[in-house]
């Protein structure tokens, strides 16, 4: 433990071969923990480079605690930023759809950005259009209008557990009519 504080004070201030010592002790571990969620060594070998530049940039920022821990929240936002960009903005949403109120109520700094948000959402309705009348009803009511499971069972006079399937079959359906074209 003292080791690590050590090395983290030594490379904050500059030290080259601390820094050195710091990305010789944690790459194996950090590839471990990129490479599930990137699936090819040669990109988690580049997320790995990344990572320790933002590891280089943020020494300053560590304020104790574990450093293995804040070493792999890095690495893991790092590898989801590589996966998000590969996707839309709407193959998101419809892969995680909680990302809407996100996107909803993330401030739109730029006209470009409202533009896109209203376009993603529009394109989104209309793929909702072509989905059966009851995992619309539940994907609009849960993701658009933010009704609960339990409201949306009372309209629809099921329970539940039949929603949850609706809304699991719907983002099921609106993935492979993204990925169908």
């Amino acid at each position: 433990m003292y080791l690590e504080k050590d090395l983290i004070r030594r490379a904050a201030a500059g030290d080259e071969l601390a820094f050195t010592r710091v990305v010789e002790l944690f790459s194996p571990f950090l590839l471990a923990v990129i490479l599930p969620i990137v699936g090819s060594k040669e990109t988690a070998e580049d997320i790995l480079q990344e990572t320790f530049i933002q590891v280089y940039r943020s020494l300053h920022t560590f304020r104790g605690g574990s450093l293995k821990r804040w070493l792999a929240r890095i690495a893991i936002n790092k590898a989801i930023d590589w996966k998000r960009k590969g996707k839309s903005d709407l193959e998101m949403i419809v892969e995680y759809p909680g990302q809407l109120e996100v996107f909803k109520v993330a401030p739109l700094t730029s006209v470009e950005n409202e533009v896109i948000y209203r376009e993603t959402v529009a394109n989104l309705q209309s793929l909702c259009r072509e989905l059966p009348e009851s995992y619309r009803h539940a994907f609009t009511g849960y993701y658009f209008d933010g009704k609960s499971y339990r409201e949306l069972a009372a309209e629809a006079g099921v329970t539940v557990k039949t929603v949850e399937s609706r809304l699991y079959r719907a983002r099921r359906i609106l993935r492979e009519k993204l990925k169908g074209g």
